[in-house]
């Protein structure tokens, strides 16, 4: 892999993208990386809730995304699919690709009739 050189001192240049895929393997010591500090505070909210598994779904999923996008539309993916509950990946992906594809989020129908209740 190869990072860009950056002048003066304290600097560093990393792409995290490549490593998405092996920190998924370890999803725990997420939170102890300097990639953990550089994310959105969304996305640290997002996998502080995460158990193990999600945290390997949401990292390959970055992973995914990230090779052709930023992260300014994956976190607006993650705030509009966070609005009803935890989300899932999948869930996560399906807002994502809505937003690339401009098909935007539907809202509710709203029925002119009221529905019968059913058991």
């Amino acid at each position: 892999m190869k990072h860009s050189r950056l002048y003066g001192q304290y600097r560093e240049s990393m792409k995290w993208q490549p490593y998405l895929n092996l920190m998924d393997k370890r999803p725990t010591a997420l939170k102890y990386t300097s990639f953990y500090d550089q994310l959105p505070e969304e996305w640290k909210n997002y996998f502080n809730s995460c158990t193990v598994a999600e945290k390997s779904e949401a990292l390959k999923l970055l992973s995914l995304i990230l090779k052709e996008h930023d992260f300014s539309l994956i976190t607006k993916a993650l705030v509009i699919a966070s609005e009803h509950g935890h989300p899932s990946g999948d869930a996560i992906k399906q807002v994502f690709y809505q937003l690339i594809n401009g098909r935007g989020i539907r809202s509710e129908i709203k029925p002119k009739i009221t529905l019968p209740a059913l058991p």
